[in-house]
Formats: C-alpha cells, structure tokens, sequence
C-alpha cells in the first residue's frame, strides 16, 4: 500500500508540474518571439565574450569577475549554457528563463505543503493541495514576473529564487532529520544551496533571518541552538555583502548621499514598502522604471498613508499572532526582511522601484492569497451556488492575470517597444526612459527621433547632462562637427566628470584637426575611467596619426592588456607594426583580430597586403578571398 501511496504521490506532484509549467507557459511564451535588449543583455549576453565559451580561461573568468560590479558565477555559466546551445539567437535564452520560472512556481507549491503540513493545522491533506496549487499559478502567472522572466539579462533572478525555494525545503528537510549523521549532510546542503543562491544574485543576504522566522513558525523550535547553528549563513551573508558593496562602489554603480540624501532614501523605502503590494493587487502601469515620487516629504500623503498603512498591518498581524494565527505575522515578516536588500537605503541605479524586486519577496502574499481563498470556500460548506461563484471568479482572475501578462510580454519585445511604453506610463516624469529610447533611436542612426526624445529629456530635466551628450552624438552623425562640440561642452559644464562626454569631445576635436585639445579630453576621459579600452584605442589613434609610433603602441598595449579579445585594438596595433615595418608582428596582430571576430572582412584584406608585401602570394590570395566572401555577406 505504501508504495502505491508513494507511486501516486510522485504522479500527482508530476502532473501539477506539467501543469504549472503549461500555465507558464501560454502566459510567457510570447516571449520566444522577443529580441535582446541594449538595457544589460548586451553586457550580460551577446557582447559578453566571457560566456562565449567554455574554456579554462573562461571558467576562471566565470568564477572570479566583478563583470556589471557583482559577483554573478552561477549566472554567467548558466549565460554561457545557452550561449553554446543557442548561440545568439534570443529565443533559446527566453525559452530558459522561462523553464526556470515554470520549476520555480513548482517549488513554491511544493514549499507550501511542506509548511503548512508543519504547522500542524486543521487543513485536510487535499485542502492543503488546492490552496498551494492556487497561490503557485496566482504567483507564476502575475504580471509582476514578466521583468524577471523576460529580461534575459535577468536570469539572476530567476536562479537566486530556485536556490532559496530549495534551500527552504532542505533547511526543513535538515530540521526533520532523523538522526546526526543525516542532519549534518542536510546542513551541509543549506550551505550550498545559500551558496549558489548568493553566487546568482546577493539579493539572498536575507536568507538566514528568514530561516529564524520559520524556527519561530512553524517549526516552533526558536532558541539558542537554532541561532548558534546560523552563523555560517550570516558569515557567508556579511562577507557576500560587503563584496557586494565594494564591487558596487567600484564599479560607479552606487549613487552617493549627495546625489540622494538618506532622508529622501528612507521616504522612499516607506513608500516602497506599500508601492509594492498595491501593485501586487492592481498590476496596471507597470514599467521598467519608476520615477521618485516629485514631492515626497514627511507630510506628503503617499508617506503618511503608507507609514499609517504599514504601522495598521503590523498591528493586525501582532493580534492575530496573540490569538495563535502566526501566519499573518510571519508572511509579513518574511516581507519585509526579503525587500530589505532593494528599499535604496544602500542606492544603486536610478529606479525609485522595479518590477523585479518583487520576485521573491512577494511569495508570502501569495501563499496567505492560497490560504484565503480555500478558507472561504470551507466556510461556505457545501452550498454549491456560492462555490460554483468562487470558481467561477477564480477562473476570471487567472484568465485576467493571464491576459495581463501576455500583454506585458509584449511590452518587452524590444528596446523601442520597452521605453516607448515606459514614457507612455510617465510621459512627464522619466527623463532617463526617454535617454534611453533616444538611444536606441541613435544606435539605429533614426537621428530625428533620436534627437525628439533627447529634447524631451531636457524639457523634464534641464540639466540632464546625458541627454545633452545624445544630443551631441545625434550632430556628430549628421557630420555637424561644431553643434557636436557645443552640445558636448554643454555636458561637461553640467558635469565634468562625464567620461563618455570627454571622449566624443575628444573625437570631434580629433576630426577638426585639434589634435592637442582631442589629447587633452581623451586624458581626462581615462583619469575617470581608466580601465576604458575605447579611450585607450582613441589615444592609440590620435599618437599614430601624429607619428608618435611608440606613445600609440603603449596605448594599444595597454588597452589589451586590460581586454586581450578586443580586435579592434589587435586591428589597430597590426597597422601601425605594418606602418613601422614590424611585418610579422602586423601578421600575428591581424590574425589575433581574425581570431576575436571571424566575421570582420578588413582584418583579412590588411593581412593579405601584409602577406604580399612578404612575396607570400598564396596566403595573399587566400585572405584576399575571405574577405570578399566576408564582404559581400
């Protein structure tokens, strides 16, 4: 009987797997039709070298890099998994994303049963399936996910979740265990689990406090054992954040107390706290980014409704703790501790909020969501009118939610297709959507509206530096070299430290023939950011068009030795040995640039010049007839 029991069991937890993952499914798979966006897929994905292989070199990069200013090992190999599956093409890396997200919505119905089986209530065995059924297709299916999900580049996400979900069942898992032996292999388990969740994204630092609240409810076991045996997790915690902090810091990534002062960071946080329910309930006008409410002070409405909000919750669930329903607490709890990471008092990147953040802390709201519902439909008994009512409105809000999604999907298709929207939501209130756009607009050379959503910006925010450098930029390719140069002082006098503005400044003075003053803002472009390989190229250029042949080599030299798989830099340095008469050291730079981008016809046909110039007329007409290939392609 028990393995009939155990057989049926398995069934059944494959059947609601398949299950969820077709729910998942017809929600997301618009998705396969999406493209890679310029918003961090580039970095994280297509032109990111790192994952592009699977060599030594590569691993070693994997599991040490501070890429994107944090320490992502589990990401980037799972990046570079499809990169060799799929290569380029996005719809692989969707079709991943949205794998993970169908497992993860599983775990979290398997985490439901596992819990409220331990709280030991009055709940029959196919209640308690039913309810965690409900709160994993209400959280797999809501709008909310559609960033994590969509967003390649997002896939950190993604896997942190299916780390902490796995490392709650084997924490639960490791409590229940049977003798030491067995418990000490299961702690071992935790560990990794942590682990790999903090090598997918830091956002788990929280994970040992939430182990401290199930010790409290329901695993009732809270005590002195049960916070010695954390502190494992909480070293592995703190040394992960200040990692974290570091590689933030240096990474210019993290914006300073007086760019946003900490009392705007603490408004902000209290707001947060119920921006993010509310959008739980009434997913509308969700964006990628979301502006800084524009009159947040300790009397504005928004604070002292949320603060009033959040004070009213926190009592509600004390009192129903009293009366022994910890659920309310503990759900609430897990909230607030799982958002700590993403409430801006540590600040980084400009979004007052995002999407994003509410993958994992906005679990427990869906799981009381599960538990709700199935206590009114125990409390209406057996009338069946009012049940077939319920079902009937449960259908719709799924079918809702479902539909919402789908059109979310959409909404991220693109690059144009993201900001087109986010400027729609907040026409008047998101400069920085509008730069973005504007971008994208330029880097497809659509040089009018390119330069509509730059104005734009300046008419929000009349200061914006950035937009004033896309300005610049949208003259430079109209070959309007004197606007460029006036829309790039405009940048500088905004702010001096801009180092992408420095640099265009310095390409417009070097093509005005101001080769001194295009050496000086390239200087102060790489005093800012000195590790910039495009500056080092810069330089390079400017000291080889002045015949200053060995100034050029350093700087060639120097930008490899920073990025050996630049080819444009091995293109470079091949023409000046060529131009120095350093033949076979052009030859071997022309091949490294050849090796880095296979696809390049310009490297083959200097090589073959090479070659001719060395009386080797064969390997002469054979790059000679690569680069035709490649050219005509």
């Amino acid at each position: 009987m028990k393995r009939v029991s155990s057989f049926q069991s398995s069934f059944s937890s494959l059947a609601v797997f398949f299950l969820l993952l077709l729910f998942v499914f017809i929600a997301f798979g618009g998705a396969l039709n999406n493209e890679f966006l310029s918003w961090d897929d580039d970095s994280f994905v297509y032109e990111n070298r790192m994952i592009q292989s699977f060599d030594s070199e590569r691993l070693f990069q994997m599991a040490t890099s501070f890429r994107t200013g944090n320490w992502y090992p589990i990401t980037w190999f799972s990046h570079a998994l499809d990169y060799r599956l799929f290569g380029s093409d996005p719809a692989g890396h969707h079709l991943t994303s949205i794998l993970w997200h169908g497992v993860n919505v599983f775990l979290l119905f398997v985490l439901f049963q596992r819990l409220l089986s331990l709280a030991k209530t009055n709940y029959s065995s196919s209640d308690i399936f039913w309810a965690g059924l409900a709160a994993a297709i209400l959280f797999g299916l809501h709008p909310l996910r559609v960033e994590s999900v969509v967003w390649v580049s997002q896939r950190k996400d993604l896997l942190c979740a299916f780390f902490v979900l796995t490392g709650y069942l084997a924490y639960l898992s490791y409590v229940n265990a049977p003798d030491s032996r067995s418990s000490r292999y299961r702690y071992g388990g935790v560990l990794l689990l942590f682990f790999c969740a903090l090598a997918s994204k830091p956002m788990a630092v929280t994970v040992p406090v939430i182990l401290l609240l199930l010790d409290i409810y329901p695993l009732r076991r809270f005590g002195r054992e049960a916070i010695l045996e954390k502190i494992p997790l909480f070293l592995l915690s703190l040394g992960l954040s200040l990692m974290t902090l570091m590689a933030q810091r240096q990474a210019g990534a993290m914006v300073s107390v007086a760019q946003l002062d900490l009392a705007d960071r603490g408004l902000n946080a209290v707001r947060s706290i119920v921006f993010y329910p509310l959008k739980v309930l009434w997913p509308m006008n969700l964006s990628a980014l979301y502006p800084f409410p524009s009159q947040l002070t300790p009397m504005s409405l928004w604070f002292v409704g949320s603060l009033l909000l959040i004070v009213g919750v926190t009592v509600f669930c004390i009192w129903q703790a009293k009366k022994r329903q910890w659920f309310w607490l503990i759900a609430w709890l897990y909230y607030l501790i799982s958002l700590v990471p993403v409430l801006g008092i540590v600040q980084v990147g400009g979004q007052a909020a995002a999407d994003r953040y509410t993958y994992l802390p906005t679990i427990s709201f869906f799981v009381l969501a599960g538990l709700g519902l199935f206590r009114l439909v125990r409390a209406l008994g057996h009338s069946t009118v009012p049940r077939f009512l319920i079902g009937a409105c449960g259908v719709v809000l799924v079918a809702g939610l479902m539909g919402l999604t789908q059109k979310q999907v959409k909404v991220w298709k693109n690059t144009e297709t993201l900001w087109r929207h986010a400027v729609q939501v907040f026409p008047e209130r998101l400069p920085r959507a509008r730069l973005f756009l504007g971008t994208d607009y330029l880097n497809r050379n659509k040089l009018a509206d390119a330069e509509r959503e730059f104005q734009t910006a300046l008419r929000v925010n009349s200061i914006y530096a950035e937009a004033y450098n896309g300005l610049g930029l949208v003259e430079y390719k109209r070959g309007r070299l004197q606007p460029a140069e006036e829309k790039f002082r405009k940048a500088l006098a905004l702010n001096s430290e801009f180092a992408e503005s420095h640099l265009n400044l310095g390409l417009v003075l070097f093509d005005l023939g101001r080769w001194s003053q295009a050496e000086t803002q390239y200087l102060w472009a790489l005093a800012q950011e000195p590790d910039s390989i495009e500056v080092h190229n810069n330089l390079g250029l400017l000291y080889y068009r002045q015949g200053r042949m060995q100034e050029a080599e350093a700087q060639y030299l120097s930008g490899l030795s920073k990025n050996f798989e630049y080819f444009g830099l091995h293109f470079n340095l091949g023409n000046l040995y060529r131009a120095m008469g350093r033949l076979n050291e052009a030859v071997m730079a022309y091949r490294l640039a050849i090796r880095f981008n296979a696809h390049w016809a310009a490297p083959h046909k200097h090589l073959g010049e090479v070659y001719l110039e060395l009386g080797l007329e064969d390997q002469a007409k054979a790059e000679f007839a690569v680069a035709v290939k490649l050219k005509s392609k």
